[in-house]
């Protein structure tokens, strides 16, 4: 078990710390976009709005980095995965 254990802090710790940012920005803006959309849309168009947000905020900061050559594309995949943390357990709940 502890060799598992290790196995998987080791995994965890060659993911650079950017792309824990970019996952909890994306479940963040995720996360405040549904709250408003669930009051005044359906299900799935809360959903979509928020997909849709997350998506053009995750583009919009990497065009952002891109004055300054800073651009990292799996950034943009990053942000849409904490988003997609946070509608799978909408959908569920």
């Amino acid at each position: 078990m502890k060799n598992i254990i290790t196995k998987i802090v080791g995994w965890l710790n060659r993911i650079p710390a950017d792309k824990y940012k970019h996952f909890a920005a994306g479940a963040a803006i995720a996360a405040a976009v549904l709250l408003v959309g669930a009051l005044i849309l359906s299900k799935w168009a809360a959903v979509s709005a928020s997909m849709i947000i997350v998506g053009l905020v995750g583009a919009a900061k990497e065009i952002y980095d891109d004055r300054d050559d800073r651009t990292d594309r799996s950034d943009i995949f990053a942000t849409s995965l904490g988003g997609l943390a946070v509608w799978i357990a909408y959908l569920i709940g």
